[in-house]
């Protein structure tokens, strides 16, 4: 819109990064000569650290148009990365393989073939990941996986990881400390310099057509620097739009008021500069003391309690004993008002994990030997002692006699016992002595004569069985 006004050939500042418009500053010059010798002499991962639009991508593509012809490349951008098949997916695309179709295995056996076996990867490849802050920690993983690739003596895939500050301090983490260890080279970028400022616009102009310092006299450039603190892109915003607006007004030179015009205009809020310099310099000069009014209720209902825990102990000194031991209760009162304050406005200062201990779970697995066994109760039967074991064939003693059992309690009895093979034993109808007589063979033996206390209906079994053995 403006090119022709200004006699320029194209756009000279562009909102993308491109290729043609770097400017070999001194620092993200000296980066770029650190990375082409890490990744010729194969030395390890390379690093690229520097805040937001400070020419990281621009210096990812830089790099990757110098290496084009030499390795074979793949420029990935790591915030649109989050599972292994979309990075092996991605690494493949960029290296014109097939991709579609195969699973997480089969993309990474193919992209080791290639990298490791094919003519045309023989000098390896050049992998070159923008926005490496976004990337998960297993895709991570992932990658150091494959920088372990070989072909020949030579590693088959040279790594060049591009993020904020955010990604060294990712590198922290004992989950990288392989990853780590690995790298050789960290490059950090920072913004322009006031002179190199000055030197990046009229360049710019130049690579348009034009004559850089009829349009930005050097106070523009200082004006233009202060504004946008020497960072590159908002460099490139500022000086667009402030061109527009010269378009639009009929100005053919740049001077400081169109660029605070323009900064206002983009920011939408009041330039720094506009403060009059000497509300500044009395600013400068005067120290105030207090507290402002706008500070947090904290601390000022921690101000007024300890000013009235100064009046307290004022009035405890000068009261007299017999208010001495009021003021002490509401002293204590207040100190744990004080306390209470003080621990709440430290709580808000310090991070969330270290206000709450972190709660380690621990699963301990019982030892076999050492539980604890239920002691064995012992059980008496009581009517094991009754009677010694009856044997067949034999007299009973003449001692053992109707007094020597309790007497029978009552309740049902069978009118026969049952015997082995077939034999009963008769039962009197009395209930108060019972007489049984035992026939065996051509023998009658009599037994003596005993009261039986009947014992419930679930132990006659074991009874039965107890006689069935001795008879």
């Amino acid at each position: 819109m403006y090119e022709v006004y200004f006699n320029l050939s194209e756009r000279p500042f562009s909102s993308v990064p491109r290729i043609d418009h770097y400017h070999p500053a001194s620092v993200i010059d000296s980066a770029r000569n650190t990375l082409t010798r890490c990744v010729e002499r194969a030395e390890g991962v390379a690093l690229v650290i520097g805040p937001s639009g400070t020419g990281k991508s621009l210096l990812c593509q830089v790099l990757g148009q110098q290496f084009k012809k030499t390795y074979q490349m793949g420029l990935l951008a790591g915030a649109h990365l989050d599972t292994r098949r979309a990075l092996l997916q991605a690494i493949l695309y960029e290296l014109g393989q097939a991709y579609r179709g195969m699973d997480e295995g089969e993309l990474r056996l193919a992209l080791v073939d290639y990298v490791t076996l094919n003519e045309a990867c023989r000098n390896g490849i050049v992998l070159i990941v923008d926005e490496a802050q976004h990337l998960p920690l297993r895709l991570l993983d992932e990658i150091r996986s494959l920088t372990n690739l070989m072909r020949g003596m030579q590693p088959a895939v040279r790594l060049v990881l591009a993020g904020n500050a955010a990604l060294e301090e990712r590198f922290a983490s004992p989950k990288l400390d392989s990853f780590s260890q690995r790298i050789s080279a960290r490059c950090y970028l920072e913004a322009f310099q006031r002179h190199e400022t000055e030197a990046y616009l009229h360049a710019r102009i130049r690579a348009c057509g034009g004559e850089g310092a009829e349009i930005f006299p050097q106070v523009t450039c200082q004006m233009i620097h202060r504004a946008t603190d020497g960072v590159p892109r908002l460099i490139n915003q500022l000086c667009d739009h402030v061109l527009l607006l010269g378009f639009a007004a009929g100005i053919q030179r740049i001077e400081p008021v169109h660029v605070e015009e323009a900064w206002a205009d983009l920011q939408q809020l009041p330039t720094p500069w506009n403060v009059p310099a000497a509300s500044t310099q009395a600013s400068d000069s005067l120290i105030e003391f207090g507290g402002l009014d706008d500070e947090p209720l904290e601390t000022a209902s921690l101000a007024s309690t300890t000013l009235q825990s100064l009046r307290i102990a004022a009035a405890t000194r000068f009261d007299g004993p017999e208010v001495v031991g009021e003021v002490a209760a509401g002293e204590d009162e207040q100190l744990r008002e004080i306390q209470q304050l003080l621990a709440d406005v430290q709580a808000e200062f310090l991070p969330i994990a270290a206000a709450q201990p972190e709660v380690e779970l621990v699963f301990e697995t019982p030892h076999p030997f050492r539980e604890e066994f239920a002691e064995e109760e012992p059980i008496n039967d009581r009517f094991a002692a009754l009677s010694p074991p009856l044997v067949v064939g034999e007299p009973m003693p003449a001692t053992a006699g109707r007094d020597a059992v309790a007497t029978a309690t009552a309740g049902p009895v069978n009118p026969t016992l049952p015997m082995p093979h077939g034999r009963t034993v008769p039962w009197a109808d009395s209930v108060e002595t019972l007489e049984p007589q035992i026939a065996v063979g051509d023998a009658r033996t009599a037994l003596f004569a005993r009261s039986v206390v009947p014992p419930p209906r679930k132990e006659f079994g074991r009874l039965f069985a107890t006689m069935r053995r001795g008879l």
